[in-house]
């Protein structure tokens, strides 16, 4: 008999593979006719994922680090993701200057 931590692990993997595997068939399938809200679903799940992962990343820096006032340096890689996302749209470059200032945010405010 399955315990219910096995069928959380199956559950999850189940709807990680799904999660991979959709976008991947829309686009291998030429000329497929989706429903609009199916490919905005799609188109969604990559930056969803994106910010779920950033999310858990950083919510103990902000929240449960001794440190967390003098954190400034998420504060100000999370307003350029904003920023930059606002500007140029899309993810990838919003994430790049975001990675970037955090690291050199990181080097002024706590010399390292």
């Amino acid at each position: 008999m399955l315990s219910t931590l096995h069928l959380t692990i199956l559950l999850a993997g189940i709807v990680t593979f799904l999660l991979r595997w959709l976008p991947v068939m829309q686009h291998s399938v030429p000329r497929r006719n989706l429903p609009g809200s199916v490919r905005q679903l799609l188109a969604a799940i990559g930056p969803a994922a994106l910010a779920a992962l950033l999310t858990i990343s950083l919510f103990p820096m902000l929240f449960d680090s001794p440190f967390a006032p003098q954190d400034w340096n998420i504060y100000v890689a999370l307003l350029t993701i904003i920023l930059c996302k606002n500007f140029f749209g899309g993810i990838a470059i919003p994430t790049v200057l975001g990675t970037f200032f955090y690291g050199i945010s990181t080097y002024f405010i706590n010399g390292f």
